[in-house]
């Protein structure tokens, strides 16, 4: 009888998790792929989608097309995890596993600020580009609710792409652009050469930087800080709080904060080894970026584990934490790369520096678009 792969989740990670270990296990393995939309965005396109270089359907494939690869695919919410059980409900029903691959990302909470667009989904990327398509010049402000968010680099990518489209849309001479977080400068955890880097190119792009920004309120036109400073706006991109995925914290996987208690290492929970759980549901609380490159690799690391288990020995892919990143400033691009080896052992910080800048940067994005699709979904 094959051995039952249940993977939730049909992001970066549970994309990638699902086709490896079909691949790899063939016929020995019954692979389920559970997931509410019948759709995978390739979410590096959302703000193309908010500043009309890209319509929604050109950035997302049917799931079901996994089908053709031998996993299985159901569109259905899924209600609650039973990991004693081994058993996940959703209303489709109840589906059984051997293994557990949970890779069902973090949640958005509502905005702090009704008036505030930002594109974190296919619906908040389009009603962007309806904000920007009536804007006729004033202040723009970007921003993050709070310091847990999906991509970190997005927030500075999408304030220099705005830029460079008020450019485009002859409004820059009547507009300013200004940009928030709660760190001491962008990207400020993978060090002073990617800060530095973001840093130049906003004083290029006359975008001004307000770093330890912590937002206390936002609305009616301003936010503001809790040390009390404050930012008018006529259009507001404000990335909203998020969340570990609703299910998963209150699942009995859940630990501190929602988080689930996995092993650092490998990736598995600590009280049930049937189980993994990867991607930007657990990772900032292994002090690894909310990321998709991040939860790729882990998915294909834990495919390998659960091919070692089953085969007894297998000698496949490590965990490679690296983290790596386009930035499309519009005008500019930026590809900065980040080692995590030292912040898995608990020995340091990451080991970041800058690949390569430049505007044929933004050709190679483009490019990943396509092999992505075709790789994983054909």
């Amino acid at each position: 009888m094959a051995v039952k792969v249940l993977v939730l989740g049909g992001g970066s990670g549970g994309l990638v998790a699902a086709n490896k270990v079909k691949k790899l296990l063939k016929e020995q393995v019954e692979v389920t792929l559970i997931d509410r939309s019948e759709y995978h965005y390739f979410l590096p396109g959302l703000p193309w989608v908010a500043l009309g270089m890209r319509e929604v359907d050109d950035i997302r494939r049917p799931l079901a097309r996994l089908e053709k690869r031998g996993v299985n695919f159901v569109q259905a919410n899924i209600e609650g995890i039973d990991p004693e059980a081994k058993k996940v409900a959703t209303d489709k029903g109840d589906f059984g596993y051997d293994y557990l691959i949970v890779s069902l990302g973090a949640e958005p909470l509502p905005s702090p600020a009704a008036d505030a667009v930002a594109p974190w989904s296919p619906e908040g990327a389009m009603a962007m580009r309806e904000k920007m398509k009536a804007f006729e010049g004033g202040k723009v402000v970007v921003g993050v609710s709070g310091p847990y968010y999906p991509c970190p680099p997005a927030p500075f990518e999408v304030s220099g792409m705005v830029e460079f489209a008020l450019k485009v849309k002859g409004l820059r001479e009547r507009s300013s652009v200004e940009v928030f977080h709660p760190n001491p400068a962008p990207l400020a955890p993978m060090g002073p050469v990617i800060s530095g880097t973001v840093l130049r190119i906003f004083r290029e792009k006359g975008i001004r930087f307000h770093g330890e920004f912590e937002l206390a309120e936002a609305g009616d036109g301003r936010v503001k800080a809790k040390d009390g400073r404050e930012l008018a706006y006529d259009l507001l991109i404000l990335v909203p709080p998020f969340a570990p995925n609703k299910v998963v914290r209150e699942s009995k996987l859940a630990g501190p904060q929602g988080f689930p208690t996995i092993d650092r290492h490998t990736f598995r929970h600590q009280q049930y080894p049937e189980v993994f759980v990867i991607g930007d549901v657990v990772n900032p609380a292994l002090m690894l970026p909310p990321a998709g490159v991040v939860a790729h690799f882990q998915a294909e690391y834990v495919a390998g584990v659960i091919v070692s288990d089953l085969k007894g020995a297998y000698i496949g892919q490590p965990f490679d934490p690296v983290a790596m990143c386009i930035m499309d400033f519009g005008d500019n691009a930026l590809l900065p790369q980040c080692s995590f080896e030292a912040v898995l052992a608990g020995t340091g910080m990451p080991s970041c520096g800058v690949m390569a800048t430049g505007r044929w940067v933004r050709i190679t994005k483009m490019l990943f678009e396509s092999f992505w699709f075709a790789t994983l979904l054909g």
